[in-house]
């Protein structure tokens, strides 16, 4: 019992008497975001006549709107375009309005081309930000590119002369 006791106390002893130095170490992250949206191009109807009538921007015209969302390549996205049905004066004193009626369409196969995008139900989809043609998910390049493209129509009826606006917002949730 002694000899456990004096070899308890030795190591306790021989164990407090080494000096201890603490390490550093620098540790510097770049962290990403997992997602980011741009506007690549506004959407503009132009400089319209009164009584003009319907006027279109068609999907793969140059007017269009075009937004690219930059991902992970297996990220699946709610997305969802809120545009409001009527354009509005700027004039507080007029209480005239431009009939609006957007669609939107993407392309989630890494290529920025309208004529391969697929038109949204209702404007809002549920999409993998990147899929080949045949469904698959290719794995190479960890970010890609998915491209939105809006495009509709205006109907200038009678209305006053003057600056007419409406705000488009785009909302993406993604996983």
């Amino acid at each position: 019992m002694i000899k456990r006791i004096s070899i308890a106390t030795f190591i306790f002893i021989l164990s407090s008497s080494l000096h201890v130095s603490a390490q550093f170490i620098n540790l510097q992250l770049k962290i990403e975001p997992e997602l980011s949206a741009t506007v690549e191009q506004n959407l503009d109807f132009g400089t319209v006549v009164t009584n003009s009538g319907e006027k279109f921007i068609n999907l793969g015209d140059l007017s269009m709107g075009v937004f690219s969302i930059k991902a992970i390549n297996t990220q699946s996205l709610y997305i969802e375009l809120n545009a409001p049905d009527y354009l509005i004066n700027t004039n507080p004193l007029q209480n005239s309005r431009i009939p609006l009626n957007l669609n939107i369409s993407y392309n989630n196969m890494g290529i920025d081309d309208a004529s391969s995008s697929t038109p949204m139900d209702d404007n809002s989809i549920y999409v993998k930000v990147y899929e080949e043609s045949d469904g698959n998910i290719i794995n190479q390049d960890v970010w890609q590119i998915m491209y939105l493209y809006v495009y509709g129509s205006i109907n200038v009826g009678n209305i006053p002369n003057g600056d007419y606006y409406g705000e488009v917002v785009l909302y993406v949730d993604y996983d």
